[in-house]
């Protein structure tokens, strides 16, 4: 499941990734493995990684909520409302400590020091060659 069309099941809304999460059936099982998606995949509002979905749980993709329905009858009729909504924001601040890459930050600044090294180096050049065109023109 993903935005983009070469997917079997296409969701077409920014907040779900290229390539979002896999769906797999073993056996009876439902299975739904994210693929390292950018807002992350949830079942019943906890993040996972790859979990088993049952019927009528929410799974939700970025804003895109869905859920698990089984086609076999239950044991007593009730109505079933139209659980479906749209997440106003994605994943909140709170959620984000949950998730098993909050560990990973992905993006660490980076250090200035080859920068300021290179920009010495410059300087030095810049000072040699206005040293030697000084001298040059002195000389004739």
């Amino acid at each position: 499941m993903g935005r983009v069309e070469d997917n079997t099941f296409q969701i077409p809304d920014s907040s779900v990734s290229s390539h979002h999460c896999e769906i797999l059936l073993k056996g009876g099982d439902v299975i739904v493995r994210d693929l390292n998606s950018t807002n992350g995949s949830f079942i019943n509002g906890q993040p996972i990684t790859e979990a088993t979905l049952k019927p009528s749980q929410i799974l939700r993709l970025g804003q895109v909520e869905v859920r698990l329905e089984s086609d076999t009858p239950a044991a007593s009729p009730k109505k079933v409302l139209d659980h479906t909504q749209v997440v106003p924001q994605g994943i909140k601040m709170d959620e984000l400590g949950k998730s098993p890459r909050a560990g990973n930050p992905g993006f660490e600044k980076k250090s200035n020091t080859a920068t300021k090294w290179f920009i010495v180096g410059m300087i030095v050049v810049g000072l040699g060659i206005l040293v030697w065109l000084i001298m040059t023109l002195m000389s004739v």
